[in-house]
């Protein structure tokens, strides 16, 4: 990837990936996203040299690289790295790798990556840890699959809109729903203001059963509540995606 040559952050994929259940403070936590959109006919060789990333990544134990990687469904693959500020983006956690492999070799590896899609961008996203329902018990460990809710906005509607979020909470709490979701708002580098909503499962099926356990417990009321979401939104896009352990990386003295 053109990025990393540049010297910049390796901007890396949710969490959206990371289990969050144990978040305190409610303090939004921030997370920098490398997003490469990858063309359909370019999957494969994409997927073999991210891979071949990672495998240099683990055999060196490179300090400072640290991702989780999300394919979705329209051939975009996301890449999620948690960061402690802004200062962060100005780091290069390929530095180690490049001196351990050659640079050379890391700059055919990255070409090999650059031949698979003709776009990619960044930004950096916010864990709301105010707007998840987290109950106790809750966690997204062995469910790979995720279901994304784009809930955009106009900058004029942001209170609003965190007042009626924060009420769907809420009325989850209240009505005592086992099945969590996260939310993430937007932050750096994103054109539009937006919530998405993270909901977890082992596949699509699963995701869907949860959906419809949660109506029959939320009852009625839930439609009047959601209404004050629906009716601040622009515009709203729902993805289906899946966490992807085997092109994720993480130092071996290092853990989740």
């Amino acid at each position: 990837m053109k990025i990393f040559k540049a010297g910049v952050l390796l901007l890396l994929t949710l969490v959206f990936a990371f289990n969050f259940s144990n978040a305190q403070d409610y303090q939004p936590t921030m997370f920098a996203i490398h997003t490469d959109n990858v063309k359909f006919g370019m999957m494969a060789q994409y997927e073999e040299a991210a891979k071949e990333l990672k495998a240099h990544c683990d055999k060196h134990n490179v300090e400072g690289a640290n991702w989780m990687a999300i394919s979705v469904e329209d051939g975009r693959y996301v890449y999620v790295t948690p960061i402690k500020s802004m200062a962060d983006l100005d780091k290069n956690p390929m530095g180690n790798l490049a001196e351990k492999m050659g640079e050379e070799e890391l700059a055919k590896l990255f070409d090999k990556m650059d031949d698979c899609y003709d776009s990619h961008s960044d930004s950096v996203v916010h864990y709301m840890s105010n707007l998840s329902h987290t109950p106790e018990g809750y966690s997204t460990e062995g469910k790979n699959h995720r279901e994304y809710h784009f809930l955009y906005y106009a900058p004029k509607h942001a209170g609003e809109m965190n007042t009626a979020m924060a009420n769907v909470k809420k009325m989850f709490e209240e009505k005592g729903v086992k099945n969590g979701y996260e939310v993430y708002h937007s932050g750096f580098g994103s054109e539009e203001s937006y919530y998405m909503v993270a909901i977890s499962g082992t596949d699509d099926l699963s995701v869907a059963q949860g959906g419809k356990d949660n109506d029959k417990l939320l009852g009625e009321d839930k439609d009047a509540v959601f209404w004050e979401v629906i009716k601040l939104a622009s515009r709203y896009d729902q993805v289906e995606a899946t966490m992807r352990p085997d092109l994720s990386y993480m130092p071996a003295n290092k853990s989740n």
